[in-house]
């Protein structure tokens, strides 16, 4: 079905087969959200040259987040992308962080103004997302050392959005363990804690 899937980053892309087709998730932290407002189209590459995130051979994709209201642009290696097109016909093409933020927005539609921080950790990284309800109010990504690194771009994060850390719950997911360094250390300095289940992303 995909010849070419040996010579794939498999790194950061994973196919997932759907009733009508596949659907190509590309999982890295080069990407940045754009608002609706303000996207063009013949400036995607442009998104990413203003935060240093190199698009050479590459081709540059986009996500709509219609519950957002923003774009989510990204590279992909043009090989990469040239070998998967040409396996099959039916092939969507998505950002891990645009599933996230889609299916977080989800979970709390019911909610008006209760504002949550959700950490994905990831291999020496993590994308905070922060959500009042279910309007987004930040996404990032943050690489990271030590769990003192992680801490500090946690909370001046989180001194930035004026997120008090006596009464914000921010929930981990991803690969992170209840008994990690950083868990620990952050619940020196956050009160509420939590953990969530695998998200799934529909």
């Amino acid at each position: 079905m995909f010849p070419e899937i040996e010579n794939l980053n498999t790194k950061e892309i994973t196919i997932q087969r759907l009733l009508d087709g596949f659907l190509v998730i590309i999982d890295n932290n080069r990407n940045t959200f754009v608002p609706k407002e303000v996207y063009q189209e013949k400036n995607k590459a442009k998104y990413l040259d203003f935060l240093g995130i190199k698009g050479e051979n590459s081709m540059i994709l986009s996500d709509f987040i219609e519950q957002a209201n923003v774009y989510n642009v990204y590279p992909i290696a043009k090989n990469d992308y040239e070998n998967i097109r040409k396996s099959s016909q039916n092939i969507k093409f998505q950002h891990a962080s645009s599933l996230l933020v889609e299916s977080l927005i989800k979970e709390n539609l019911e909610r008006t103004d209760d504002t949550r921080v959700y950490l994905n950790i990831k291999d020496q990284c993590f994308e905070m997302t922060v959500l009042n309800g279910a309007n987004l109010l930040f996404d990032n990504n943050f690489r990271f050392k030590t769990k003192e690194d992680f801490l500090y771009f946690l909370l001046f994060s989180m001194e930035q959005l004026h997120l008090e850390t006596s009464s914000v719950t921010v929930y981990f997911l991803g690969m992170i363990e209840e008994d990690s360094k950083l868990v620990e250390l952050t619940k020196r300095y956050v009160r509420d804690v939590r953990f969530k289940k695998e998200m799934k992303c529909e």
